[in-house]
C-alpha cells in the first residue's frame, strides 16, 4: 500500500470511513431502546425520517449500513425494512462520492504510481465503464468492505457516477436482503416460544453468518480474477 504520508488529507479520509462507522453503529445499539417507540409511532413522518438519517450518517460514514438494515428490519419488518433502508443506502452512497470527491483530491493517484497492483485498479475502474460498474457492484457484494471506504477509494479513481450509481444499487441488494431478513426475524424472536421456533430462528442467524463467508470468500476471489496484476 502506498505510505500514508503520501496521500495527505485522503488518508485521513480514508481512515475515518472505515473507523467511524463501528463507533456509529455502536452508539445507535444503545439507542435502540430510546428510537423504537419514537419511530413507531412516527407513521409516514418517521419512514422519511429514516430515509434521510440512513442517508446522511452512512453517506458521512457515521454508521454502517448493514447495521442500519438490521435495525430497520427489526423495526418495520421485511419489506418496508428492505424498501427504506435501500432507498437510504442508495442517497448515501450519492452524498458520500459527492462528499469524497470534493474532498480527497489528487494525493492518492500520486502515491500509486510505484504499485503495478492498485494503478491496475484505478485504471480498470477509471477508463473500462463495464468494468467500472460491475467492479463497483462486486465491491459492493463483498460485506467484508466498508460502505463507506469504496464511496472514497472510487471518487479518488475518477469512476463515472453512473458506473457508479448502478453497480451500487445491483451489489447492495444481496447483503442489504441478508440483513434486513435478519433484522425482521430477530423481531420475532420470543425466548418463552416452543423449541422448534427457538431453532427456526437459530437456523436462520447461522444460515446468515455462513451466507455473509460465503458471498465474502466469492466476491474475492472475483475480485482477483477481474485484476490479475500481481505486486
Amino acid at each position: 500500500m502506498p505510505n500514508w504520508k503520501q496521500l495527505g488529507p485522503f488518508g485521513a479520509l480514508l481512515g475515518a470511513s472505515a473507523a467511524l462507522p463501528l463507533l456509529g453503529s455502536g452508539l445507535l445499539l444503545l439507542l435502540v431502546p430510546r428510537l423504537e417507540p419514537l419511530l413507531r409511532e412516527g407513521g409516514g413522518a418517521a419512514a422519511l425520517a429514516v430515509i434521510v438519517g440512513v442517508a446522511l450518517l452512512c453517506g458521512m460514514a457515521l454508521l454502517n449500513t448493514q447495521a442500519a438494515a438490521l435495525f430497520l428490519g427489526y423495526l418495520y419488518g421485511f419489506w418496508a425494512g428492505l424498501g427504506l433502508v435501500f432507498c437510504g443506502i442508495v442517497l448515501a452512497a450519492w452524498l458520500g462520492f459527492v462528499l469524497a470527491q470534493r474532498l480527497s483530491g489528487r494525493g492518492l493517484e500520486q502515491a500509486i504510481q510505484s504499485r503495478a497492483k492498485l494503478a491496475a485498479v484505478f485504471a480498470l475502474l477509471a477508463h473500462d465503464p463495464r468494468h467500472a460498474w460491475t467492479t463497483t457492484a462486486l465491491l459492493r457484494i463483498s460485506p467484508l468492505v466498508p460502505f463507506a471506504s469504496v464511496n472514497v477509494v472510487l471518487a479518488a479513481a475518477r469512476v463515472r457516477f453512473r458506473a457508479f450509481l448502478l453497480g451500487t444499487c445491483l451489489g447492495v441488494i444481496p447483503r442489504t436482503v441478508l440483513v434486513v431478513l435478519t433484522g425482521a426475524e430477530l423481531a420475532s424472536f420470543d425466548p418463552d416460544a416452543p423449541l422448534d421456533q427457538r431453532w427456526r430462528i437459530g437456523l436462520i442467524l447461522v444460515s446468515s453468518v455462513l451466507l455473509f463467508v460465503w458471498i465474502g470468500w466469492m466476491t474475492r476471489r472475483a475480485l482477483h480474477r477481474r485484476i490479475p496484476v500481481g505486486g
